[in-house]
């Protein structure tokens, strides 16, 4: 899948890294049964822009539209998310290949805490569904809702309890 780039202050801003990917996991249905999957990760703006703060206005030239017209939620271009989304398909694929740990949030989501390679802390926020689709094997898309560092001024998702990628996608499986 293409993306095209978004345009920051004159200059175009290339999002290629963020297309979407596909990659094989081994989750863990409940009773200890271990299968391989195809997962289809895709990526949504908030890896590169966040929210306005209140009484903010974005500059028209860092705008990032999200949503339709009916209910816009507009966003500003954020170059620290940008700069660090380019290291998310490496964390995903090292997230894949040691199955590592992921905490549930409160609104069914779940997150990865890493370090984004300065020593700060780096949230992934994620959201798993199972596909069934006729005649085609059943899946998982992940959508990456939201990637950014910690943020003193603002609270840290909340976790409740952690498991292993491959125990999370197995829950969803059943």
């Amino acid at each position: 899948m293409h993306l095209p780039p978004i345009f920051v202050s004159g200059a175009a801003i290339d999002l290629t890294h963020l297309a979407s990917i596909q990659r094989n996991a081994t989750i863990e249905v409940p009773v200890n049964i271990k299968k391989t999957v195809p997962v289809e990760f895709v990526f949504s703006c908030h890896c590169y822009s966040r929210r306005l703060k209140p009484g903010e206005i974005a500059p028209h030239d860092q705008f990032i539209r999200e949503g339709d017209h009916k209910a816009p939620r507009n966003r500003v271009f954020d170059q620290t998310r940008y700069d660090l989304s380019k290291k998310l398909v490496t964390l995903l694929d090292e997230l894949i290949q040691t199955n590592g740990e992921v905490s549930k949030t409160k609104k069914h989501n779940f997150f990865r805490v890493t370090d984004d390679g300065t020593g700060t802390q780096y949230f992934i926020i994620m959201h798993a569904k199972k596909i069934s689709e006729p005649n085609r094997p059943k899946s998982f898309q992940v959508i990456v809702e939201s990637a950014y560092p910690d943020d003193p001024t603002k609270p840290s998702p909340h976790a409740n309890g952690g498991r292993t990628f491959g125990q999370m996608l197995g829950e969803k499986w059943i």
